[in-house]
């Protein structure tokens, strides 16, 4: 790997235990949807978000490995 790939894992691995501390954090607190409970709606959304945000990463990370070993 070149020092830009490698540079470029190391920030994204970093990204992700962020995103994955956020999101741990995130579901501890949550207790699921009440009905018709706006809030409970917005942080199952939230949750949401942050399980897909971590997904993403997750996406990258392996993307730019398997680009890495083709070279």
């Amino acid at each position: 790997m070149d020092a830009k790939t490698t540079l470029k894992l190391k920030e994204l691995e970093q990204k992700l235990a962020l995103a994955e501390e956020k999101y741990r954090e995130r579901l501890s607190k949550f207790r699921g949807v009440p009905h018709e409970s706006a809030q409970g709606e917005l942080s199952y959304s939230d949750l949401k978000v942050r399980e897909d945000h971590v997904a993403t990463i997750k996406d990258e990370i392996e993307a730019l490995k398997k680009s890495q070993v083709l070279k």
